[in-house]
């Protein structure tokens, strides 16, 4: 059985899930790195594999950076793996490449690569040069390697997936049951999923959402989040209608995409986020942000909405899918279509398990 050593935050959602996946095809996966405070313990003990904790000193320092690569190597030497993912180039993928690991993948995520400077650029450079694969989830990501200096040749494409049958539309007694659990009204609900850091604009989202309540009585707002810290959001306008929640399981997620009547990503940067297509899947349709890796995929009123980051753009798509149902529903379906047949989780995790044994 061939030995993968994942690298990243060990109790992030992206790294926890592509670690079950490889362990459900028969790898045996050990997980190495640092723990999120802001996000519930790992559920991988629970399933087996191992974890191995980063020393607990900043990243991104001088001398937190040589403790991280001192720490890996030991690990590297004690595990012996036959397979090195390393997650997030500046970070875990810079470090096991300063420290041998061989073979070596190395994923950016997005925003490691397009919001990079100084260091961070260098340490990505260094990733992608010692590495026998360079990995993303956008052509727009894979082209921002090449420029860094990957080989276009030891490059690939590999999406998250989305589960189907999880994450599937509601007939409308589910949503009307779903909504009552949730404790929401009758009027429609707008989604936005993403986290509150000021990449994902959340103030741009609630300046929409102050816009479009002032007009109608009846619309909600539901931010959902995935920290389990209490983020601030500053003054919340018309806050008897909205609904701000935090951490629940990754299990129940379908629920909040299936009750939404829209869902709002904003992102100043991103690379083909897993969230919209969950959405997507869920029937809600999404109003996205006009960013590189929407063009390679989606169409403006074809699988979504495509506004600019600013909130009277934001506004106006979110009213004209509530306003209008054969443009919503028209969305919705063509989405839904799109990630059945672009976005299957179990496609996607077979194509990577394949990759990692073309490099053993």
């Amino acid at each position: 059985m061939a030995r993968l050593l994942m690298l990243g935050t060990v109790n992030h959602p992206h790294v926890e899930h592509l670690a079950l996946a490889m362990a459900q095809r028969g790898f045996d996966v050990q997980v190495g790195g640092d723990v999120s405070p802001q996000l519930p313990g790992s559920a991988l003990p629970a399933a087996g594999i191992e974890l191995h904790l980063a020393p607990q000193r900043e990243r991104s320092s001088a001398l937190g950076a040589a403790t991280h690569v001192w720490w890996l190597r030991g690990l590297l030497h004690r595990l012996r793996p036959d397979l090195v993912h390393g997650h997030w180039l500046p970070g875990f993928a810079f470090f096991a490449a300063v420290a041998g690991a061989k073979p070596l993948v190395a994923m950016a995520w997005g925003s490691d690569v397009f919001r990079a400077r100084g260091a961070q650029t260098v340490a990505n450079r260094v990733a992608l040069r010692r590495a026998s694969l360079a990995m993303a989830d956008s052509e727009a990501l894979l082209e921002a390697l090449v420029a860094l200096g990957a080989d276009p040749d030891d490059c690939t494409l590999v999406n998250w997936g989305v589960d189907l049958t999880a994450f599937r539309p509601a007939s409308p007694s589910e949503k009307r049951a779903l909504r009552a659990d949730l404790g929401l009204g009758d009027g429609p609900v707008l989604l936005s999923p993403r986290s509150l850091t000021p990449i994902y604009n959340p103030g741009t989202i609630l300046d929409a959402w102050a816009r479009l309540a002032g007009q109608r009585d009846d619309v909600q707002l539901m931010v959902k989040h995935m920290s389990t810290a209490r983020d601030a959001l500053g003054a919340i306008p018309y806050a008897d209608r909205v609904h701000v929640v935090g951490h629940v399981d990754y299990e129940r997620m379908p629920d909040y995409y299936r009750v939404a009547d829209a869902c709002v990503s904003i992102a100043s940067s991103d690379s083909a986020p897993r969230s919209v297509f969950e959405a997507m899947a869920c029937g809600a349709p999404c109003v996205i942000s006009d960013l590189p890796w929407v063009h390679e995929q989606i169409g403006d009123e074809r699988e979504a909405l495509i506004v600019p980051i600013e909130a009277e753009a934001v506004a106006a798509a979110l009213g004209r899918l509530l306003a209008d149902s054969e443009l919503s529903t028209g969305v919705a379906t063509r989405a839904r279509e799109f990630v059945e047949r672009e976005h299957d989780r179990e496609v996607h995790m077979d194509r990577l398990a394949d990759t990692y044994r073309s490099l053993l």
